[in-house]
């Protein structure tokens, strides 16, 4: 039987040939990663082992979201580079930040910067992992084309490899036309183009095609003759696509040895939108079939508010999910986040309801990054639908698969195909709503619920566990 280290390296042998056929057809390679924001803020030793133990090669995008438009890191060698004079004085210009963050807020973030650039631990980073790329988010809004050239130029100095650059995070809000949006980012793809021609350069598009405004800008992006790569795009499930399942979210005092009806209720209203309507796949091809021969990067995803359902086996199983069906349609899709102080990471502190409030956990993102990372081609596997076993040339085949319900029976026909080895690679608690520590919903009393501390492999005997999501791997022999 195959161990998850021996299937790990199996698999990425694969993948290394796979991605080697895709170069050579010129035809996207889809990289998984997450958003950096937080990042270096949180950065341990533990974290350092935790993307070792992964043994992925993954993207990271920097310096994250509403940062990029305060960031100088070059000239300013601290942290990202912020300036509270300057934070002072946009929000003097403007008034507003995009998610609603004050002005304080942001002047204490640059006065607590470290006395050292994260720039440097960017490249530091890069040497611990080789096979790590970047996505730069570029300050459009608040520099100038040559304070954004002088950091690009510091990290490839360095040996980072920058793959991409961001013009700017989610911009279509500040600006009162695109075409004041070309007259910033133009002379920085300009330089860009002379100096790192490799570089992809990405627009920003918007996703709430109920906003006016956002419409009007993705129609101006469409009919831009400029050069560019690849169209940035955000997508968040809110209130707006799971307001139904939120107003049902009632914040208890978690006991994991006592049912919730009523919080069972909402997660499986939940589970409707996530895994059933397909929603962000629809607004994957809307975005394909509008910014046609451009590759689609997103660079944040995941459900919102973080204190609704992040950190739940179903977030997981969704995150799971995206990252295994989008692979042909998304070159670039980064999670938000990687590290931070939030549920919303993948490694993240423990909350005001862990005991150890300075520890770093492994989060549910975490462990469905690792399993969507293993999965490659898998076949979905529908429950009660019957699956004829079809192995591929290396007598292999995969079924991936999410249970938000009761354990059932997959329906496999291995015809005349002899079986060497079948294990089952997956994440699993007593409810939809289990965790790897603490959630959102839960309340003042609260013990924590570590029900979730890694990814199991056994032999597989033909069920799927509820509350699961993961992977099965049937090997064929001659």
């Amino acid at each position: 039987m195959f161990g998850h280290a021996e299937l790990l390296k199996f698999n990425n042998m694969k993948k290394f040939i796979i991605v080697l056929l895709l170069i050579s057809n010129a035809i996207y390679a889809q990289h998984l990663g997450f958003n950096g924001s937080g990042f270096f803020e949180n950065y341990n030793e533990d974290v350092v082992k935790w993307l070792h133990d992964m043994n992925q090669p993954f993207t990271i995008r920097v310096p994250g979201g509403s940062i990029s438009k305060f960031h100088d890191p070059y000239n300013i060698r601290q942290g990202w580079g912020m300036d509270a004079t300057r934070i002072k004085s946009w929000f003097k210009e403007t008034g507003f930040d995009e998610d609603g963050a004050s002005v304080e807020k942001w002047v204490r973030k640059a006065e607590e910067q470290p006395n050292h650039s994260y720039l440097d631990d960017l490249i530091k980073l890069q040497k611990e992992f080789p096979d790590m790329q970047v996505t730069y988010v570029l300050n459009v809004l608040f520099s100038t084309p040559e304070a954004n050239m002088q950091a690009i130029r510091y990290l490839m100095n360095g040996g980072v490899k920058v793959a991409g650059v961001e013009a700017g995070n989610e911009v279509y809000g500040k600006y009162n036309s695109f075409s004041e949006y070309i007259q910033d980012f133009e002379p920085i793809f300009n330089l860009l183009e002379t100096e790192y021609p490799q570089v992809k350069k990405g627009l920003v598009a918007g996703a709430n095609l109920q906003r006016e405004d956002i419409v009007r800008w993705n129609d101006d992006l469409e009919n831009y003759k400029g050069e560019y790569d690849a169209v940035i795009i955000h997508y968040y499930y809110t209130a707006r696509e799971l307001g139904e399942a939120y107003d049902m979210i009632k914040r208890i005092a978690y006991d994991e040895n006592k049912y919730e009806a009523n919080l069972d209720k909402a997660y499986r209203k939940a589970a409707e939108e996530l895994l059933n309507k397909n929603l962000f796949e629809e607004s994957v091809a809307n975005a394909k079939n509008k910014f046609k021969g451009k590759a689609i990067w997103i660079t944040e995803w995941n459900t919102k508010p973080s204190d609704m359902l992040n950190n739940t086996i179903l977030n997981g199983a969704w995150q799971f999910k995206e990252m295994v069906e989008l692979r042909d349609d998304v070159e670039y899709l980064l999670i938000h986040n990687g590290v931070s102080p939030d549920k919303y990471g993948m490694m993240s502190r423990r909350t005001k309801f862990d005991s150890e409030q300075n520890e770093l956990l492994r989060r549910i993102g975490y462990w469905a990054f690792m399993l969507a990372s293993e999965v490659e081609d898998g076949i979905k596997l529908q429950k009660n639908t019957k699956h004829n076993l079809q192995a591929d040339a290396d007598g292999e085949v995969c079924y991936y698969f999410t249970n938000l319900d009761e354990a059932y029976q997959a329906q496999i026909d291995y015809g005349s195909n002899k079986i060497a080895s079948a294990t089952i690679h997956y994440v699993t608690g007593k409810y939809g709503y289990s965790s790897a520590g603490t959630t959102g919903y839960m309340t003042k009393g609260t013990q924590p619920n570590y029900e979730v501390k890694g990814i199991k492999t056994e032999d597989f005997k033909g069920t799927v566990p509820k509350n699961s999501f993961g992977y099965i791997v049937i090997k064929t022999s001659e």
